[in-house]
């Protein structure tokens, strides 16, 4: 199982991404936006906060897409950790350890691994799994903020809501709080976003065990 840190953090920058459909006046341009993007990478902060047990872990690290279907995210402080997306295949690598291998796929409209919500935003917006979340939106000159929450909450477990806020006109996701079970949370800031510019090959090589 991929982990909440790693995980959660590929499937919800997606899911505020794609609540910006919620606002018409924007809906359209953010999902053409989306499709047109070839590659993007930017810097990654995370936050990761449980309640019970207690942990409180700061990471920093780099996300990296390239369409149609390969996705890294690679966190290097303090712990070393990658997440990777190429086609079907995700491989998920921590430490000295061997990589885990799985297999995308969608089982009753749903994405087998969350991480396949953030490949999807890059694609399209993430239109595709539209249908498991209310949004909110609120606007002001320079952002729109996302607020989502699943339709059916047991399902979505630990997950109890979704906060994320997009950059205007650029249409760049900036931040997004995550809310959890018990008071826990996942933040996330996306700095120096690039969007279709030349990505070195080798970000996207499978690890070696």
């Amino acid at each position: 199982m991929v982990s909440i840190r790693a995980v959660v953090a590929a499937t919800f920058v997606v899911l505020g991404a794609r609540a910006v459909g919620a606002d018409t006046t924007n809906a359209d341009d953010f999902i053409a936006h989306q499709v047109a993007t070839r590659t993007f990478e930017g810097d990654l902060r995370q936050v990761f906060h449980w309640g019970f047990p207690r942990r409180h872990v700061e990471s920093l690290g780099h996300i990296s897409y390239r369409a149609p279907d390969f996705l890294a995210i690679v966190l290097t402080n303090p712990a070393p950790e990658l997440v990777l997306v190429r086609g079907d295949d995700l491989y998920i690598k921590r430490d000295k350890k061997a990589p885990a291998t799985y297999k995308l796929e969608v089982r009753n409209g749903k994405p087998v691994q969350n991480v396949q919500f953030l490949l999807s935003f890059f694609q399209n917006g993430c239109t595709n799994f539209a249908a498991l979340f209310d949004a909110s939106v609120t606007r002001t000159p320079e952002t729109c903020t996302v607020t989502l929450a699943p339709k059916h909450p047991l399902q979505m477990l630990p997950l109890r809501s979704v906060e994320n806020v997009i950059a205007l006109p650029s249409m760049d996701v900036r931040s997004m709080r995550i809310g959890l079970l018990m008071n826990g949370y996942i933040t996330y800031e996306f700095r120096n976003p690039r969007r279709n510019q030349p990505l070195d090959a080798s970000i996207f090589e499978v690890p070696k065990p």
